[in-house]
């Protein structure tokens, strides 16, 4: 009896053991499964906790590159109140990096304890962040990795550690330092002015690409015994001129533009019109550009429509809308003249029409087959000019034409959640950066509803309607109660 009792033990021992040994082994076979083949979900609204778009593209970049980047954080001061919230922002921060890249190589330090390799990277400050790659080094410091705002109670530390580094992969790309001239003299906008209608948040978006915007003066320009367009210009914007450009200087443009340069030009409805435009194909009709689709309750405010050209590509994919503000029409030739291919980067929908003042109901124009002209209408042409035009000596000429200036100032540029990325992106495609084209920064938290007259009048009505309707079944309910008491 005590055998047989021993070997039921036994048995029921072997069997728990032999279990247990499985199970193990199945746990570290998934968890080297897990190891190898990671994958991450962030099911929140903004998904603050994933990887901007833009720093993966750069990311991306890099490991096609296959150069070998090191990202050394290094921690705040011990006993400050804010040390917590610093180190854990830096630390999931290059953890997200080595993850979603196979060149980039992350250390968090101490540098209160690790002096040796704060002495050898020459760092003497806390929560700086060193990247690398090669001999290129770019050294990120505390009051550009955290921001303070508001005050007394309301005072919070904002971290913009991942625009930081991501502006330093940029800077440690070879070769990718672009200069931006913006055409000054008529009256146009001014890339010095912080007000809402300078572009100064402008050229804070491009210097994250380490794009920088310059002026363009040709009339006090004493760097040449001629006037004309530097050499090293990437690309020229002509933005909103508010008197009309001479054609001296249109004429600089336009060799600028044979040699393979990049134009940008924006105009607004009313606003002269360079003669470039012509040259190039593009009319700009009188009127302003109106649509049943609208931001709510902005009536010069029409949805644009992406098209499918690279600059929007993106913005369409991660549905964000970019914001315009009374519109002017841009027309390209149908059909487009020899040796230019012409796209459309924004347009209204179906419903949309160039407005020249009609009838207005209820704050909204009103389409008049008579006077207006009918839609769909565009509102953003990209144009590539080869040889075939006789405009182009060498090369490829791009140009963008925008019916819209105020999209590139400070301040619509934080009004639509695609605005920022439009801009950027427009800049890349005309340096033909067209590998880093992708969305820039999080949707904005604010959300803006984009609806059409007719919902703006059902609204209007059920909300007119629905009041009384409800009052009147509260109160026979209330009566019905007391009734049956």
């Amino acid at each position: 009896m005590a055998v047989s009792q021993r070997k039921r033990r036994f048995a029921a021992g072997s069997n728990a053991f032999l279990m247990s040994a499985v199970m193990i082994a199945v746990a570290c076979v998934g968890y080297l499964l897990v190891d190898l083949h990671r994958i991450r979900y962030d099911l929140s609204a903004d998904q603050g906790s994933v990887l901007l778009a833009d720093t993966r593209t750069k990311l991306a970049l890099l490991d096609r590159d296959g150069e070998p980047v090191v990202v050394t954080a290094f921690s705040g001061q011990r006993g400050k109140k804010e040390t917590y919230f610093k180190d854990r922002a830096l630390q999931d921060l290059i953890d997200e990096l080595d993850f979603a890249s196979q060149v980039v190589e992350v250390h968090f330090v101490d540098l209160d304890k690790d002096r040796l390799t704060a002495e050898k990277l020459g760092v003497t400050d806390y929560s700086t962040v060193v990247v690398q790659r090669g001999q290129a080094r770019v050294d990120i410091k505390d009051r550009e990795l955290f921001r303070r705002v508001g005050t007394g109670n309301d005072r919070r530390l904002d971290f913009l550690g991942e625009q930081a580094v991501a502006r330093a992969f940029a800077q440690l790309t070879a070769d990718n330092h672009r200069i931006v001239y913006t055409l000054v003299g008529h009256g146009e906008l001014d890339p010095q002015k912080s007000d809402l209608g300078g572009l100064s948040e402008v050229a804070a978006v491009l210097q994250q690409d380490d794009y920088e915007l310059k002026k363009l003066d040709f009339v006090r320009q004493t760097d040449f015994p001629v006037p004309r367009v530097p050499d090293d210009a990437a690309a020229v914007a002509v933005l909103r001129p508010r008197v009309p450009i001479p054609p001296l200087e249109e004429d600089l443009l336009l060799a600028y533009l044979a040699g393979g340069g990049s134009l940008l030009i924006a105009v607004d409805p009313d606003s002269p019109v360079p003669g470039i435009l012509g040259r190039l194909g593009v009319a700009i009709p009188s009127g302003r550009v109106l649509d049943k689709m609208l931001v709510f309750p902005y009536p010069d405010r029409p949805v644009p429509r992406y098209k499918g050209h690279v600059i929007t590509r993106d913005l369409a994919e991660d549905n964000l809308v970019t914001v315009v503000s009374s519109a002017a029409p841009v027309q390209p030739s149908v059909p487009p003249m020899e040796g230019i291919r012409s796209s459309i980067v924004l347009e209204t929908s179906r419903e949309g029409w160039i407005d020249r003042g009609g009838e207005v109901r209820s704050g909204q124009g009103v389409y008049e087959p008579d006077i207006d002209g009918a839609g769909p209408v565009s509102m953003a042409v990209a144009l590539e000019v080869s040889s075939d035009s006789g405009l182009v000596s060498r090369g490829n000429a791009r140009v963008l034409v925008s019916g819209d200036s105020e999209v590139f100032t400070n301040g619509l540029l934080a009004e639509g959640p695609g605005n920022a990325s439009f801009v950027l992106n427009s800049f890349r495609w005309l340096v033909r950066d067209d590998d880093r084209i992708s969305v820039v920064g999080k949707p904005a938290a604010v959300r803006r509803l984009a609806i059409s007259v007719e919902d703006i009048e059902q609204i209007r009505w059920l909300a007119l309607g629905m009041g009384p309707i409800l009052v009147l079944l509260l109160g026979a309910g209330v009566w019905a109660a007391r009734r049956g008491r």
